[in-house]
């Protein structure tokens, strides 16, 4: 008993394995059915595949149903038996005597069923002859009968070839693997190991004539069989898209090393890692579905091609912060619109009198899922996707939008630039075009770089920036003293301000080496004609130091934090520092160590 539903549950599997065939309708079954009723003179011929419950037909004349109650089914006898099976008369057949097809008028007398059986052995249905009167079947008839049911389920393998095999290489497909695996389970002591092996393309992008499009499918074919080869045997091979070939296996968990590095060997040995690339992905808990697992074997042999290795094992936190990435950009136009991302400003103060001279407009992501994402982590993505000069336009037009309603005509606004905005925008015009926009004198604008050899590098940069100091805008050179920091540059490039990177400012009071530092640079600046502007002022002493040591400007957390709009607009009137009195500068260095030793120690 346990046999028979084990081979009929076999039979089930096989027959729902062509569902797709019922909304993918085929002309051909149809066409087959119209010569059967043709040559054998009957009104209706049916492809009729059964189920458990019902019969189906993906190929029918002359009948209008496209399936049947299971009760109604002639063809769920047929395909009990491996012959044909002909009723003359229905209604002389205790089996058919009361069937709702046999009663109604006109209803079914003769049938004539040969069983659909696939290469398996399994019976999946029959192609069956009805009339609505008695008749016989002689054996020549029988036998062309047999024929058309050969027919018929050549023409469904063919189906399935073209559905579950891959056109050149002819391995089994994504679909053929997906149905493979469904039901794969693994012991608590195994793991699942997936690998996805990428094919690299051949012909440039530029070579899409018909001649290396056959040759690259030839090559893709030569390789598919080369690694076909290689795994018989082991593992089953699966050509899951043009470029992807998969193969999964399981093993226990202490021999998973071991046969990560076989077949590694095996797969790789023949070729270069220009012309395949692993990805290997591993599941020791069985909580993860074979797709999910193929998902990251696939992703793992993406990064193994960009880093130009022979394989990558896939790693979760690399996965995740990609993913992150992709949302991130993926919803960066949106955020610009619905206010996730905004402005702030970090108000700047003359440290001769305590005056707010400027704001810095800083750019904030707030997302309603991940939460606040700092512009360390935004900026790099939006500039490597090529984006930047979108947000740097929308960062000019909301700033100066606020500059433009500001109570105080004699603060003026920083902006910061990406090196990529030289060579996305015209920044000169861009920064023209929106102060006649809004009304805002450019004297009232300051621009900030970065600092490095990127400046001096290409020589737009340069006349670009030489064209905003033609417009009364100030350029400063921001972080200066992270990096390249070089003097002997400087008279290159049309900038009037310093800022002297916070590295150096937030620890002027441990670090005598930075006090040095920070002296010297302010100094020399000061000599060649710059405004100077410590950022990184977190305390009262830091202030003290860098304004002793000269420092015209400085902004910072013990001075302000930034600020959105409402607030500034808010505390504008009554945010100038009051200097108090302060100690004097030999307490200050009494303080901090005696001067030979700070000098001794630097």
């Amino acid at each position: 008993m346990n046999c028979s539903l084990e081979i009929e549950q076999k039979r089930l599997s096989a027959v729902h394995a062509l569902q797709w065939l019922e909304t993918a309708h085929s002309e051909d079954f149809d066409r087959l059915c119209r010569l059967a009723a043709a040559h054998f003179r009957v009104p209706t011929v049916l492809v009729s595949l059964v189920e458990k419950d019902r019969q189906w037909f993906p190929g029918r004349v002359g009948f209008d149903a496209s399936q049947t109650p299971i009760e109604q089914s002639f063809c769920r006898y047929t395909i009990q038996n491996a012959e044909v099976m002909v009723v003359n008369d229905a209604r002389l057949d205790p089996r058919f005597v009361d069937n709702a097809l046999v009663t109604q008028p006109d209803g079914i007398r003769f049938y004539a069923g040969a069983p659909l059986c696939n290469h398996h052995g399994d019976v999946l249905g029959s192609f069956c002859l009805i009339d609505t009167v008695p008749r016989t079947l002689q054996p020549d008839e029988v036998a062309v009968l047999e024929d058309f049911a050969q027919l018929v389920m050549g023409q469904v393998e063919q189906c399935q070839a073209m559905r579950y095999r891959h056109p050149v290489s002819r391995l089994p497909n994504l679909q053929q693997f997906l149905l493979d695996t469904q039901d794969v389970a693994v012991t608590g002591s195994q793991v699942r190991l997936m690998v996805v092996i990428r094919t690299q393309p051949m012909a440039s992008a530029a070579d899409v004539s018909v001649n290396s499009n056959l040759d690259a499918q030839q090559t893709r074919r030569d390789m598919a069989n080369c690694l076909r080869r290689r795994l018989d045997g082991i593992a089953e091979l699966y050509h899951v898209s043009d470029l992807d070939f998969c193969l999964q296996m399981s093993c226990e968990r202490s021999r998973r090393d071991d046969l990560v590095r076989m077949l590694l060997a095996v797969i790789t040995e023949p070729f270069t890692h220009q012309q395949v690339a692993v990805g290997l992905a591993c599941c020791d808990d069985g909580q993860n579905s074979a797709a999910a697992l193929m998902g990251k074997a696939t992703h793992a042999a993406g990064r193994a091609v960009y880093r130009q290795v022979p394989w990558a094992a896939y790693d979760e936190a690399e996965d995740c912060a990609q993913r992150r990435a992709l949302t991130l950009l993926n919803e960066l136009a949106d955020a610009l619109v619905s206010g996730d991302i905004f402005l702030e400003y970090q108000p700047r103060f003359s440290l001769q009198d305590g005056r707010l001279l400027s704001v810095e407009a800083l750019i904030r992501w707030t997302h309603p899922m991940l939460g606040k994402i700092g512009p360390d982590e935004f900026i790099p993505l939006i500039e490597g996707a090529g984006r930047i000069s979108t947000v740097t336009r929308w960062v000019i037009d909301r700033a100066l939008t606020d500059l433009s309603g500001w109570i105080d005509d004699e603060v003026r606004l920083s902006l910061n630039l990406s090196p990529l905005d030289f060579s996305d925008l015209d920044i000169a015009l861009t920064l023209q075009s929106a102060c006649e926009k809004h009304g805002v004198a450019p004297a009232r604008l300051e621009v900030e770089i970065t600092e490095g050899e990127w400046i001096r590098a290409d020589k737009r940069v340069i006349a670009q920036l030489t064209r905003i100091r033609e417009l009364g805008v100030d350029v400063a050179i921001d972080d200066f003293g992270a990096g390249y920091s070089n003097f002997a540059y400087l008279h290159e490039i049309p900038a009037n301000i310093l800022k002297l990177d916070k590295s150096l400012v937030t620890d002027l009071e441990s670090n005598p080496r930075n006090r040095i530092i920070a002296r010297s640079v302010l100094h020399l600046a000061s000599e060649l004609g710059y405004r100077t502007v410590a950022e990184g002022v977190e305390t009262f002493r830091c202030m003290s130091l860098v304004r002793d040591f000269g420092c015209e400007e400085a902004q910072g957390y013990f001075l302000s934090r930034p600020l959105k709009l409402q607030q500034l607009k808010q505390q504008c009137q009554n945010i100038a520092l009051t200097f108090t009195p302060e100690p004097s500068n030999a307490q200050i260095y009494a303080d901090l160590g005696d001067t030979d030793q700070v000098i001794e120690a630097a």
